[in-house]
């Protein structure tokens, strides 16, 4: 468990303090919540990676967003330092088509905007993001017998001497993205078609669904080609999956202004990147919750689906305090070698 959850759990200390005299102590008036998926009941894609927000927990933090500050589009945020207000940013990473099908709905009821950051692989559902296949897998294999064969086959996939499941499951979450094809493997061994997955269920929005959600007031950016983690991949691959990505997402849907949330986070990445992405004008975020960054045009957001559902109040609250007991201390800020 990680010890922001573990702070989250006991925010029956400190959630009767007011959020606005919290950002008042900090300094802030503006936070950036950011998601993933909603759950309205067909989830097949993060039920194993992470506890998603079913639509009546989201409404509620849009209720309480809304109650403590004003929604923001990305070019009032452009705007920041004529901002007055307490105010939020929402964004959505990955570009599922739940966006499209669950969360724009609720957004435009709710009169809340946000930005969508979309992997240009992904895109019209041409490949499906890695660890979705690891959900999908460890899925099928908790709901469905496998044969002695099968069997067989996966202890030789993971080198076991005899068959688990939940042996083969904890494997499965530990698969990194340069191990795609032991994911590929193993859906052929249990006869699993990420292929058909991808054209039945679409989990990815459509460029023509894109386009409709422009029309209806949201943004969008780039979030990588492939959704690799940056820490792991070399300073050009970094550039690679950042510049092409905005690239193709800026010409393909006639953006004027770039914008890139990295994934997984922006751990891992150095000065030399920023610097070489300055003249590009990219406005960037990371996935850090609340904290201050020495990188210019760079922001980080804050993570409101963990471990464990806590609500938008205890989220908020508990990063603003962790944000005003780091600052004493000097911990509030990445520094960057």
């Amino acid at each position: 468990m990680q010890l922001k959850d573990l702070f989250f759990r006991t925010s029956f200390l400190y959630n009767l303090i007011p959020v606005l005299s919290l950002m008042k102590i900090a300094g802030k008036n503006v936070i950036l919540p950011f998601y993933h998926f909603v759950d309205d009941g067909a989830n097949n894609l993060v039920t194993n990676l992470y506890q998603a927000k079913n639509t009546s927990q989201f409404i509620e933090d849009l209720h309480y967003f809304k109650k403590h500050f004003n929604s923001l589009s990305v070019s009032d945020f452009d705007a920041k330092e004529k901002i007055e207000t307490n105010s939020f940013l929402l964004s959505f990473d990955d570009g599922l088509s739940n966006f499209y099908h669950v969360v724009a709905p609720i957004l435009l009821k709710e009169n809340v905007t946000a930005i969508n950051f979309l992997n240009s692989n992904f895109i019209d559902n041409k490949a499906l993001f890695y660890r979705y296949k690891v959900n999908i897998l460890i899925d099928f294999f908790k709901k469905n017998k496998i044969s002695k064969e099968q069997q067989t086959a996966i202890n030789k996939v993971f080198k076991l001497t005899f068959f688990d499941t939940n042996t083969v499951c904890n494997l499965l979450k530990n698969i990194e993205i340069s191990e795609t094809d032991i994911l590929d493997n193993c859906a052929k061994i249990v006869a699993f078609s990420f292929s058909d997955f991808l054209k039945n269920d679409k989990p990815y929005l459509s460029v023509q669904q894109i386009f409709t959600l422009i029309k209806s007031g949201f943004s969008f950016g780039a979030h990588s080609k492939s959704h690799p983690k940056y820490s792991s991949i070399s300073l050009e691959k970094q550039l690679v999956e950042t510049m092409e990505s905005v690239a193709i997402i800026a010409e393909k849907f006639n953006l004027k202004s770039n914008y890139f949330s990295f994934p997984f986070s922006d751990d891992g990445v150095l000065i030399d990147f920023f610097e070489k992405i300055k003249l590009k004008k990219i406005t960037t975020f990371g996935t850090a919750g609340l904290k201050d960054d020495d990188m210019e045009n760079h922001y980080q957001r804050i993570q409101m689906e963990r471990k464990f559902i806590f609500s938008a109040e205890t989220i908020i609250k508990g990063e603003l305090i962790l944000y005003i007991i780091k600052r004493v201390f000097g911990k509030h800020k990445n520094i960057r070698n």
